[in-house]
C-alpha cells in the first residue's frame, strides 16, 4: 500500500508542504490514477499522457525522460510536490467511539471541526483532539461518508465519464 500527499502549490508553481489532498493505492499505479481524477483536465488521460503532462510543467527546462510509474512518483516527491505518508497514521483506535459521545452530546455541529476537537479535548481525548486538527479531510470523509478520506481507493470519474 502507498499513500502520499499531493502538496498545493503557490501561484509561482512551488510546492506548499504540509497541504493538499492524501490519495492511495495498492501499487503506483493505483495511486497515480486516483492523482488523475483530482481534476477533470486530467482524468481522461492515460497513464503515459499524464506523467508526460506532469513532467513537462514541474521540469519545462529539463529534457523529459520517460518513466515509470514508481519513478514518476519518486521525482515528485524529490521535487517537493508530493510526500510519502506511513500507513499507521490512520485514525486512532477510538476515534469512532468518541465522535458518537459527542454527536449524541448534540454539544455542536459535525461539521464543526475545531469545536468537536476542542470537545474531545475537554473530556479528556488528546489524542483525538490532536488528530482531528491535522487530519480535517480525512475527519470530514468520515462525517459525510462514514470512513476517511485516506482510507478510500476507489476512484469515480466525473459524471461525464460514467457510463
Amino acid at each position: 500500500m502507498i499513500k502520499l500527499q499531493m502538496h498545493q502549490m503557490t501561484l509561482d508553481g512551488k510546492p506548499l508542504p504540509e497541504t493538499g489532498k492524501v490519495v492511495s493505492g495498492n501499487d503506483a499505479g493505483e495511486v497515480i490514477e486516483a492523482m488523475k481524477f483530482q481534476s477533470p483536465f486530467t482524468a481522461a488521460m492515460t497513464e503515459r499522457e499524464y506523467i508526460d503532462n506532469i513532467l513537462s510543467k514541474i521540469m519545462p527546462s529539463e529534457k523529459v525522460v520517460e518513466l515509470d510509474a514508481t519513478e514518476f512518483l519518486t521525482k515528485l516527491a524529490e521535487k517537493g510536490f508530493l510526500s510519502f505518508l506511513p500507513e499507521e497514521d490512520l485514525c486512532p483506535p477510538r476515534l469512532m467511539e468518541v465522535l458518537e459521545l459527542i454527536r449524541q452530546s448534540g454539544a455542536t455541529n459535525m461539521l464543526d471541526v475545531p469545536v468537536v476537537a476542542e470537545i474531545a479535548e475537554n473530556i479528556g481525548e488528546p489524542e483525538i483532539a490532536d488528530w482531528l486538527k491535522n487530519h480535517r479531510a480525512d475527519y470530514v470523509g468520515i462525517v459525510l461518508n462514514g470512513k476517511a478520506d485516506s482510507e478510500t481507493t476507489e476512484v469515480t470519474p466525473c459524471a461525464d465519464k460514467q457510463g
